[in-house]
């Protein structure tokens, strides 16, 4: 899960989940956003089976009631999206560009590119080789969803694709 706070309760939402939860914080990230720096800071447990991203959002236009984000698990990230398209949903759309970047960066097998594309699968590879796949839905009322896969031992949070998704999200 992803809690957006503004100004000084950001500070104040890692010391609470720290001392009451037990959550240990990671290091702060700052991801680039349309409208300005985003600060993000992970907290989990000791197994990592739970994770929580606080954000801080860039100053905006008065807006008290930033956006949430809620992520899910799965262990076959085209069979969550097969399933999700099946019932009717549409996963955020993610520009043609982000995958002809991805092709040109790494070995992808072409139909797991092409599937990627087609499911708006975006795709994160740390210095271990391990992988993360992740696709969004789009925003509803203050809310949306991710879900994502990890392997190979990746731990992040595909902060290297946040961008991409705050692009579009915002198209």
């Amino acid at each position: 899960m992803a809690l957006t706070h503004t100004g000084a309760q950001f500070d104040q939402a890692v010391l609470f989940h720290r001392s009451v939860l037990g959550l240990q914080p990671h290091e702060s990230v700052e991801v680039a956003d349309p409208y300005g720096l985003l600060r993000s800071r992970a907290l989990s447990n000791d197994d990592g089976r739970l994770r929580l991203v606080l954000n801080l959002a860039p100053a905006s236009d008065g807006d008290e009631h930033p956006t949430q984000h809620i992520a899910f698990v799965t262990d076959d990230i085209l069979a969550a999206a097969r399933r999700f398209r099946a019932a009717g949903a549409e996963p955020l759309a993610i520009p043609a560009n982000y995958h002809d970047d991805l092709d040109a960066r790494y070995d992808l097998d072409p139909a797991e590119l092409a599937a990627y594309r087609e499911f708006g699968i975006l795709y994160d590879r740390d210095e271990h080789g391990g992988e993360f796949h992740h696709f969004y839905t789009a925003t509803v009322g203050r809310v949306f969803f991710e879900v994502v896969q990890r392997s190979g031992g990746y731990d992040g949070y595909g902060a290297a694709n946040a961008y991409i998704r705050l692009a579009a999200q915002r198209s």
